[in-house]
C-alpha cells in the first residue's frame, strides 16, 4: 500500500489564535463586505464626512436647544430692541488678556434709529451653567440651568435681538426644532408611501402598474408650490382628520405641513422604486422564494424592498433639503408655522422689509445662514453616499 503524501501545511502557515481571517481574491487583495466597502469610500470623501459632522452638530444642538439657549425664545425685552450681535472677547480695550471670555455692555444712543454703542466701562464675564428662565427639557424634565449667560443686569445676545427684543440666537435654535424635524418626519412618511406603492406597481404590473403610474404622473405634472398652497388653504378652511378650522394651533399646523409635504414627495420616490422592482423581481433569489411558497408580502418586504435601500438612503438624504425649504417657503409666505411657534421660515418672513435688511441685517443673515449650511450639508452628504453605495466605484 502506497503512503499518501502529507498535505497538512506547516505550523507557521496557520494564522495565530484569535486573528481574523480575511478572504482574498486571485489578485491577493483582501475581500470586504459591501457595507464595509461603502464605509471605506464614504470615509475617504472628505466633504461628505464634514457635512455629516455638521449635521450631527446641528441636530445635537437642536435636541438640547432649550438648555443651550441663553433665553426663552418667546421672551420680549423692549429695552433692547434691534440690539446688534455681541461677540465674546478675550482682550479688553487696554490690550489685557482675560482667561474668561466677556462681553461689553451696550447703550442706546439713538432711540429713533435704534443705534447702539459699546459701554467700555461695563464688562460682563460669560459664565456657564447659570440659572435662567425655567423651562422643560424635551417638554418633560423641568430645568432652570442654561449652558451660558452673564450676571444681571448684563445681557448676552450672540446674534442680536429683533424688533421686540427677542434673542435671535435662541430663536434660531428653537426654529431648528421645527425646520430640521419636518425634513426627517416628512421624508420618512413619503418614502414609506413611495416604497410601498412603487413596489406594488412594479411587482404586480398590469392594470395595477398603469393605474398607479398615471396617478403619479398626474401628481408630478402639478406645480409643487401652487399645490402646497392650495392644500394648505383647504386644510385650514375645511379641516382634515380633525386638524382643520379657522384657528389652528402650532401643533396642528406642524402636522398639516408634514402631511402636505409627504403627499407631494412620495410620487417621485414611487416611480423610481417601481423601476427597480421591475428588475429585482426577475432575479433568481426572488424566483426561488416564490417556488418555495413564500407569500407575496414576504417576498416584497424581505426580498425585494431591502435591495432598494441603497437608493432609498441616498434619495432620503438628498430630498430632506426640499422638505426644509418647503416649510421655509410656506412660513415665508405667511401660510406655514405661525407665532408663537418659531421656525427659520418665520424668521425670514419677519426680516423681509428693506429697512430691516439695511439697518438690522443680522435678523436676515442668522436664519439664512442656518438654512444654507443645512441644505448644503445634506447635499454634500447625499453625493458622498451616492458614490459610496455605487458598486462600480473603485475603493
Amino acid at each position: 500500500m502506497t503512503d499518501r503524501p502529507d498535505t497538512t501545511p506547516p505550523a507557521h502557515e496557520f494564522p495565530p489564535p484569535g486573528s481574523a481571517i480575511v478572504d482574498a481574491d486571485d489578485s491577493g487583495a483582501p475581500s470586504y463586505s459591501p457595507g464595509r466597502l461603502a464605509w471605506r469610500r464614504l470615509r475617504r470623501n472628505r466633504p461628505a464626512m464634514i457635512a455629516a459632522g455638521v449635521l450631527a452638530c446641528l441636530y445635537l444642538i437642536t435636541i438640547f436647544g432649550s438648555f443651550i439657549s441663553p433665553y426663552d425664545p418667546a421672551e420680549r425685552n423692549y429695552a433692547m430692541t434691534n440690539h446688534p450681535p455681541m461677540l465674546p472677547r478675550f482682550v479688553d480695550e487696554n490690550g489685557k488678556f482675560h482667561l474668561r471670555p466677556f462681553v461689553y455692555g451696550m447703550v442706546l444712543v439713538d432711540p429713533v434709529r435704534q443705534t447702539w454703542k459699546y459701554d467700555l466701562s461695563k464688562k460682563y464675564p460669560i459664565r456657564f451653567f447659570v440659572d435662567g428662565t425655567p423651562y422643560k427639557l424635551w417638554w418633560i424634565i423641568p430645568m432652570k440651568k442654561r449652558l451660558f449667560g452673564v450676571d444681571p443686569p448684563g445681557r448676552i445676545h450672540l446674534f442680536g435681538t429683533d424688533s421686540v427684543g427677542k434673542d435671535v440666537f435662541s430663536r434660531c435654535i428653537e426654529g431648528g426644532k421645527i425646520s430640521l424635524s419636518i425634513g426627517l418626519v416628512g421624508i420618512s412618511i413619503s418614502l414609506a408611501i413611495g416604497m410601498f406603492i412603487g413596489a406594488l406597481a412594479g411587482y404586480f404590473g398590469g392594470w395595477w402598474d398603469r393605474l398607479i403610474m398615471r396617478g403619479v404622473e398626474f401628481l408630478l405634472s402639478i406645480p409643487t408650490l401652487y399645490l402646497i398652497i392650495a392644500l394648505r388653504a383647504y386644510f385650514q378652511t375645511k379641516g382634515v382628520l380633525g386638524l382643520g378650522g379657522a384657528q389652528l394651533t402650532s401643533t396642528q399646523m406642524y402636522l398639516i405641513i408634514v402631511i402636505i409635504l409627504s403627499f407631494i414627495g412620495w410620487a417621485a420616490q414611487a416611480r423610481v422604486v417601481r423601476g427597480m422592482v421591475l428588475s429585482i423581481k426577475e432575479q433568481d433569489f426572488v424566483t426561488a422564494a416564490r417556488a418555495m411558497g413564500a407569500s407575496t408580502l414576504r417576498i416584497i418586504t424581505l426580498h425585494i424592498l431591502p435591495n432598494t435601500f441603497s437608493y432609498v438612503i441616498v434619495a432620503a438624504t438628498i430630498a430632506i433639503p426640499g422638505y426644509i425649504l418647503g416649510e421655509v417657503a410656506l412660513s415665508y409666505l405667511g401660510v406655514g408655522i405661525q407665532e408663537p411657534q418659531v421656525s427659520w421660515g418665520i424668521m425670514l418672513e419677519q426680516a423681509q422689509s428693506l429697512t430691516t435688511i439695511r439697518n438690522y441685517p443680522w435678523l436676515l443673515f442668522a436664519p439664512a445662514s442656518f438654512i444654507i449650511v443645512t441644505v448644503c450639508a445634506f447635499n454634500f452628504l447625499g453625493d458622498g453616499l451616492r458614490d459610496a453605495l455605487d458598486p462600480k466605484h473603485r475603493v
